[in-house]
């Protein structure tokens, strides 16, 4: 596509011994939090529901990316087009269903076989726990949820057996605003208690798989 051709250009001038002063000094780790950055900025944009705006903050993640592959080229590490052409095949690997002659039924058998194939990929016949491959440095409502929905799928006996029936996103919120109000008046860190019971979780989860 020509304008990503001219966005790699842009890249490769700014890289340049005659390129920005402040390109020129960053690392692979001096980029990690504009990665972060770049990416609660789409959040952002999604949650306002402003096209211009999204547009824009996912240009400035996309930049991000080429940033790491053309520091990579300076560096001799890898190349942009190792990047793509990573991704593409792992799409094509991990959708024998669309790619392939695999037939599903839904979505979560899609998520079945996508489990299987990342374990094969790594060569293991099945993960040591179920939990294994969840980023610990993911935000703790998100790596939550996910715990949860591995959990669920695995038939964890800790988790809750009653139906606690479904939830607005309008209630959700409240409820959360009212318990994050709580801890602050308890003088309690919120983002703590809940990272050391999710952890605490997680521990008798992983307990239960031996």
């Amino acid at each position: 596509m020509e304008q990503f051709d001219s966005l790699l250009s842009v890249a490769e001038k700014l890289l340049s011994p005659e390129g920005c002063p402040w390109d020129l000094k960053q690392t692979f780790s001096s980029l990690q939090p504009y990665v972060l950055e770049e990416a609660h900025e789409v959040i952002e944009a999604v949650d306002a529901d402003d096209d211009t705006k999204i547009v824009e903050e996912l240009g400035d993640l996309l930049y991000t990316i080429i940033f790491y592959g053309k520091l990579a080229e300076k560096t001799g590490r890898f190349s942009t087009a190792d990047i793509v052409s990573s991704i593409k095949e792992k799409l094509i690997r991990r959708h024998p269903h669309v790619f392939g002659e695999v037939k599903v039924k839904g979505a979560d058998e899609v998520l079945k076989n996508w489990e299987k194939i990342k374990l094969q990929e790594k060569g293991e016949s099945r993960p040591v726990s179920v939990l294994d491959g969840i980023p610990p440095t993911l935000p703790s409502l998100i790596r939550a949820q996910k715990i949860i929905k591995r959990m669920q799928r695995a038939g964890s006996p800790i988790m809750p057996k009653e139906d606690l029936g479904e939830i607005s996103e309008e209630e959700l919120g409240s409820q959360m605003l009212a318990l994050v109000l709580r801890a602050e008046n308890g003088s309690v860190d919120a983002e703590s208690a809940f990272r050391r019971s999710l952890a605490r979780m997680e521990e008798a989860f992983r307990k239960t798989e031996l």
